[in-house]
């Protein structure tokens, strides 16, 4: 299985305990033989998933981006590719809105956040855009189960 989602830069004291929680959950599932995850550099889905995978024993398998860009050599694009591959099951963990004082790169619509790979599926956005979201339609196109979590 993978889980992926938004960094920690998303979360704030309230949705951070949540995700946490819903890691749990998903990794205390009967059926977990391992997980992958991307080690996101900025934190988030990504390192808290292995850290709780490292508590309860699960075999992880990581896959780090070697350049922290979209489309260089092994960069965000190719770890996502395979993440979504090597997962037969993907949990996506998103937050609905940004948490107050955020100051990165935003996306809105309609005045609301919106995620642009979503929305390019057809599929209404209710949460912030992420790079998870991109990762999961692939896995879809790989028939792949895919599971959105939105907190």
């Amino acid at each position: 299985m993978g889980i992926v989602g938004h960094g920690s830069d998303k979360f704030d004291n309230y949705t951070r305990p949540i995700a946490f929680q819903i890691i749990r959950d998903i990794l205390s599932g009967q059926d977990v033989t391992g997980f992958t995850s991307g080690r996101s550099p900025v934190g988030g889905i990504d390192i808290w998933s292995e850290q709780i995978a490292d508590e309860m024993g699960i075999r992880k398998e990581v896959f780090p981006a070697k350049q922290n860009t979209w489309d260089a050599e092994y960069g965000f694009k190719q770890r996502n590719l395979d993440i979504a591959k090597t997962s037969d099951v993907l949990y996506i963990i998103l937050v609905r809105n940004y948490p107050l004082g955020y100051s990165g790169r935003t996306w809105f619509k309609d005045g609301k956040p919106f995620c642009y790979h979503c929305e390019k599926h057809n599929v209404p956005s209710d949460h912030v855009k992420s790079g998870a979201c991109w990762t999961a339609w692939e896995a879809k196109d790989l028939e792949k189960e895919v599971y959105w979590y939105i907190i």
